[in-house]
């Protein structure tokens, strides 16, 4: 993949958040149409497993969708924290779960054509109960389902986060399930 330097880009950031910038970029032939990205804190995401071969799914409200939805346990990366540090605090906190053991899976681009971040994905082998959950857990519930429910809550468009369909898929290929 060929990168073209930031400053040959003039990359301008247009609004920002704590949580993400929106950023114009000069494109095309003439570059005086900006090309609009969103730019994001890098994220993690992780099937984890139970010993009782159960996955651990969240369930929490989205604003977006107006809907509370199941998801794989996932999270932003802190500016200074490696990826797999980031990815044992936010099952802790949502779920409350620890991993023996963690399998990095691998780092993916969720839309590369308008967003900016990467998502590095793990797969968790023994999930067990942790003392307790963070205060910051909000409304967040664990769920655990088997693998038969898991990919029937795909197939039935009950569970539509991508990234968890990418990171099931991961893990199957892997060889992690």
């Amino acid at each position: 993949m060929e990168k073209i330097s930031e400053q040959a880009r003039r990359v301008k950031t247009a609004f920002e958040t704590p949580w993400f910038s929106i950023e114009a970029i000069p494109y095309g032939y003439s570059n005086d149409q900006p090309y609009y990205q969103l730019s994001c804190l890098d994220s993690v995401e992780i099937m984890a497993m139970t010993p009782a071969q159960k996955i651990l799914l969240i369930r929490q409200y989205r604003p977006p969708l107006d809907a509370y939805v199941l998801e794989l346990p996932s999270g932003h990366v802190d500016a200074g924290e490696l990826p797999e540090e980031a990815m044992k605090r936010e099952l802790r906190e949502e779920t409350g779960f620890v991993c023996e053991s963690m399998v990095y899976l691998g780092a993916f681009k969720i839309a590369p054509s308008r967003i900016h971040n990467t998502l590095h994905i793990f797969f968790g082998r023994d999930a067990r109960p942790a003392d307790a959950k963070s205060p910051d857990d909000g409304d967040i519930q664990t769920v655990q389902v088997t693998m038969d429910e898991f990919e029937r809550l795909i197939l039935e468009g009950q569970f539509i986060e991508m990234a968890g369909v990418a990171t099931y898929l991961l893990s199957r290929l892997h060889g992690c399930l």
